[in-house]
């Protein structure tokens, strides 16, 4: 898919999210206003997201998905899935279980760090 971390991650708030607006992508994404429109440019450019308005109100834009990212995203994560099902199926389930509350650790303080992060920005 050849994208960029802040890419991919503007992929992912948009995908759980919904469309969003530039003003919520820049602030989910921790980037300034020209910064966000930089990043909506490109992925526009590549084809993964399209700008539209509503109806009602002309002013407001929404930047949502487009069924090419959809494709490229599940061309590149369905082998990815399958490496990494693989690599669960050849550890015992001592090793899993593991391994499962080592990564539980670390997201836990992924999630501590984050939102110590957001709350420094506001």
């Amino acid at each position: 898919m050849e994208l960029g971390l802040t890419e991919i991650a503007c992929l992912e708030q948009i995908q759980v999210r919904g469309p969003l607006n530039p003003k919520e992508i820049g602030q989910h994404l921790n980037l300034r206003s020209g910064s966000a429109t930089a990043l909506i440019d490109r992925l526009e450019f590549k084809g993964f997201v399209e700008r539209s308005r509503r109806r009602d109100d002309r002013r407001s834009l929404k930047v949502g998905l487009t069924e090419n990212a959809f494709v490229a995203a599940e061309n590149d994560m369905i082998p990815l899935a399958k490496a990494l099902s693989q690599i669960a199926r050849s550890k015992s389930a001592h090793e899993r279980e593991v391994i499962e509350a080592f990564l539980s650790e670390v997201n836990d303080q992924l999630q501590v760090h984050c939102e110590g992060q957001d709350a420094n920005h506001k």
